[in-house]
């Protein structure tokens, strides 16, 4: 027989699980509809990948729709676990970033399907019913919009460390000082360009589809000088201009010729095209002296 104590903890748990049971068969028919829709075509069908936020907007919005009933007071918990009662196949993963909501998928799908079908990381959790039922030329229209992924974050920040490395490791001009015209010119300029910085730029622009590393690859001649000065920039910029380029020491030497103006080389010294105005001036200063040198021996 229980005692009055043991009723206080025996009468609140037997109605939390009626609550709980209650709670788990309301909305029937729309729960019905929602699995048919969502679960088993979204998910199971089309192999995409939702999050328990969105499942639980998209039964919201049908229960108001088919019942008329306001369900916002309907626990994520409660769906969560009717759907893992009655789909097994369905996998639950929960993102190590607390501000991410948990991932619904089949458990089927593959490792490299679920990274390409994973939500925008930076989407919320609020995403419209809407989204979840448009037909399947909508989905597609969906999937080909530019959204970001982990593992093109992974990609991209790899590619950037590799090319860091080979900026680091590109010695920049190895003439003596100072350089003359055979140092600085379109030939001379490639040298201190590396192989992979050149090619990727290359592939973005969409001036080749040619995948090597071996060589520099084989573009328009217009536009391989513009990427040529583009890639000396890079190189002058990740050096912080302590790795002068053909490009920087004849913009800066020509500006200064054609202008005399220190402001103006200095805003192209500012911008990355060309060396600073002191550099510049030694430069003149230096290939006046080497020239002098050169009439006095002749002479």
């Amino acid at each position: 027989m229980c005692t009055q104590s043991q009723h206080l903890f025996i009468y609140p748990f037997i109605y939390f699980s009626f609550m709980c049971c209650r709670d788990e068969a309301m909305f029937d028919a729309s729960y019905k509809l929602f699995c048919e829709r969502i679960i088993r075509q979204r998910l199971l069908v089309n192999n995409e990948v939702l999050r328990m936020g969105q499942l639980r907007k998209a039964f919201i919005d049908m229960v108001k729709a088919n019942e008329g009933v306001d369900a916002s007071n309907y626990r994520q918990d409660l769906l969560k676990k009717r759907l893992a009662q009655d789909f097994p196949q369905l996998a639950f993963h929960m993102p190590t970033k607390r501000n991410v909501c948990e991932l619904v998928f089949a458990e089927t799908l593959s490792k490299d399907a679920l990274v390409d079908m994973l939500p925008d990381p930076s989407g919320t959790e609020t995403t419209q019913s809407s989204e979840l039922s448009q037909t399947d030329s909508d989905n597609e229209t969906g999937r080909t919009k530019c959204q970001t992924t982990h593992e093109d974050t992974r990609t991209l920040y790899t590619a950037a460390l590799f090319l860091k490395r080979l900026l680091s490791d590109t010695p920049g001009m190895s003439c003596p000082w100072p350089p003359t015209s055979e140092n600085v010119n379109v030939t001379e300029s490639q040298t201190v360009v590396p192989i992979g910085l050149y090619n990727l730029l290359s592939w973005i622009i969409g001036s080749t589809e040619e995948p090597t590393l071996d060589h520099y690859v084989n573009i328009d001649d217009d536009v391989h000088l513009k990427v040529l000065s583009v890639c000396q920039d890079i190189v002058y910029l990740a050096s912080k201009g302590r790795k002068q380029t053909p490009k920087s020491l004849a913009l800066g030497l020509t500006v200064r010729h054609l202008t005399g103006s220190s402001r103006i080389v200095s805003l192209l010294n500012r911008l990355g095209h060309c060396a600073s105005w002191d550099t510049v001036l030694s430069l003149d200063t230096s290939l006046a002296q080497l020239t002098l040198v050169e009439v006095s021996h002749h002479s």
